[in-house]
């Protein structure tokens, strides 16, 4: 969204600000206090002053495209290589998961591979959330999810201090956390419509399937095999399919859920259609206090939302508008501004709602 037909607005991550750029909006603290004014040129101290009081992201004043300057073609270049990387990725896993299929073999060394070659770039890049929102999927639902709960457990995992061997081992877990699928009739996985219960209670098998094709594998590591099993068991012992509660769940198993969940519903499927991840936040909220793990759940929230500041997205009376304010905690409900320059707290404002992210 444009100031006028000279500027423009942008939101800058501040790992990226540097002395000279010119501030769009105001800053606040976390308290909502003001902090820097729109207009202020920042300085070395000053943005050393925003990193110290974790300011994660900036606005700042830009010269419109209009004036001949193209600024979206660096954006355009990185956003078009992580399309190109994720679908090849997606393609390897298709390809391993449908000899799999055939020979029950889990080719382990062949998806560390895809792991550390494949998936650690798209866990590192830039704005990878953002990215994975705007991803144009097809059919095979089952590999994109794949691949996706892999990028999440890679970003959650890195958030929550992993790293290593540790981490390998989560992303791998989160790759693999549906490799039971495999195992289950594809008339039953490719059902365009509600499963009955008696094709339900085939699917929930696919945990079971999961853990015996790796406890079979030689060299799968224990977090894998437990995060496999356990992925859909609840920290109120509501899930499967051991009913198994709190800490009995491995902590990859936790935090694979939220990714789990995270990607779900805001994946199209051909009896679901997506939602968009403000509401997907309001759905881990309300469940991260008994049936997800509260601690990995905060910690997920709190990072995910310097993704979302500077989405376009679209209101439920038509309207698109800009994300620029989420307050203290995840809210689900942010301030935007729409196209007619309205502010709107939709905290506030409960007859509004995001229905969809059109460009992040």
């Amino acid at each position: 969204m444009r100031v006028n037909s000279k500027y423009r607005i942008k939101p800058y991550p501040i790992s990226a600000v540097v002395a000279g750029m010119e501030l769009g909006r105001l800053v606040l603290t976390h308290d909502d206090k003001v902090m820097l004014s729109e207009g202020t040129i920042l300085s070395e101290s000053m943005i050393a002053g925003l990193k110290f009081w974790d300011i994660s992201t900036v606005f700042i004043k830009e010269c419109s495209p209009a004036m001949g300057i193209d600024l979206s073609i660096p954006e355009t270049v990185l956003q078009k290589k992580f399309y190109a990387d994720y679908d090849h990725t997606v393609n390897l896993l298709k390809n391993s998961f449908a000899k799999l299929r055939f020979f029950t073999e889990v080719p382990l060394a062949t998806l560390c591979e895809l792991v550390n070659n494949s998936i650690d770039p798209l866990i590192n890049a830039t704005g990878v959330i953002n990215h994975m929102h705007m991803v144009r999927r097809q059919d095979d639902y089952t590999f994109h999810h794949s691949v996706n709960v892999a990028v999440i457990c890679g970003v959650l995992g890195k958030w929550l201090g992993y790293a290593g061997q540790e981490l390998q081992d989560l992303v791998l877990a989160g790759l693999l956390h549906d490799v039971g699928k495999t195992q289950i009739p594809l008339e039953i996985l490719n059902k365009p419509g509600k499963l009955t219960p008696e094709e339900m209670e085939i699917m929930h098998l696919h945990t079971i399937r999961g853990y015996q094709l790796l406890r079979n594998t030689p060299n799968a590591p224990q977090g894998v095999i437990y995060g496999v099993l356990q992925h859909h068991e609840r920290f109120d012992g509501s899930g499967y399919p051991l009913t198994v509660s709190g800490d009995k769940i491995h902590k990859f198993a936790r935090i694979i859920a939220i990714a789990d969940i995270y990607d779900a519903m805001t994946s199209d499927r051909v009896y679901h259609r997506k939602i968009s991840p403000f509401a997907v936040v309001e759905v881990i909220v309300d469940e991260m206090f008994n049936k997800l793990d509260p601690a990995i759940g905060t910690v997920f929230l709190n990072n995910v939302r310097d993704y979302f500041v500077g989405n376009i997205v679209e209101l439920s009376d038509g309207r698109q508008a800009e994300v620029i304010y989420l307050g203290q905690f995840m809210a689900s409900r942010p301030v935007v501004v729409t196209e007619d320059q309205e502010y709107i707290d939709l905290e506030r404002n409960k007859s509004l709602s995001i229905v969809n992210v059109i460009r992040a």
